[in-house]
């Protein structure tokens, strides 16, 4: 079962360096890759995640001469996560975080990904940038900015991290409650996906 499934082209920058563009770079997306959404409760906190991907699929990045109307790098495709698969640790939770998302309804969260200001040079330190995506749950969608932090694992593995903080309100959707309302979920979510990516050459 697959979850990524988006192709980007890049202009390559010898080295991963700020020169200019020679051809297209491409990633393959690593089994360790994951995406959780943490948020709490008026008695605790709660993790809900998806902790790998199954299957390795292939990214590349646009270059900019690709931009058109877009600011910074272009980027094309979209993150398709089953809301079905994601486990929150705790049995009577997990059902209530799928119900509240209305995974039967809309059985999937959606990143599309617009763009990012510029390039990571993926070194050794990490770097921040930020980027453009479109955010799709429960069947509305909305446009944020989301702040990532870029890393080399190796020569070949990268690791691009992305960070929001969302609201079930922002999809119109009500926080779930456990036991007639005595345990209530915050309206707030901070949501995470790290990808790690193993460049093709």
């Amino acid at each position: 079962m697959s979850y990524f499934t988006y192709l980007l082209a890049l202009g390559l920058w010898a080295g991963l360096s700020s020169g200019p563009p020679a051809g297209k770079v491409s990633w393959i997306v690593q089994k360790s890759s994951s995406l959780s959404i943490h948020g709490r409760t008026n008695i605790n906190r709660f993790s809900c995640g998806v902790a790998e991907y199954a299957e390795a699929d292939t990214i590349t990045f646009l270059g900019e001469g690709c931009r058109g109307q877009i600011r910074g790098i272009p980027l094309c495709g979209a993150l398709r996560i089953n809301i079905g698969d994601f486990d929150c640790r705790n049995r009577v939770m997990t059902g209530e975080f799928k119900k509240t998302l209305q995974y039967r309804q809309y059985p999937q969260l959606k990143i599309t990904f617009l763009s990012l200001e510029r390039m990571p040079a993926f070194g050794p330190r990490p770097e921040t940038v930020k980027g453009l995506v479109c955010i799709e749950l429960a069947g509305v969608s909305r446009q944020v900015e989301m702040d990532y932090t870029s890393g080399r694992e190796d020569a070949t593995t990268v690791q691009l991290t992305g960070s929001r903080q969302l609201s079930f309100s922002d999809f119109g959707l009500q926080p779930p409650q456990k036991m007639g309302g005595l345990i209530r979920v915050n309206d707030v979510l901070d949501i995470q996906f790290v990808l790690c990516l193993q460049r093709i050459d």
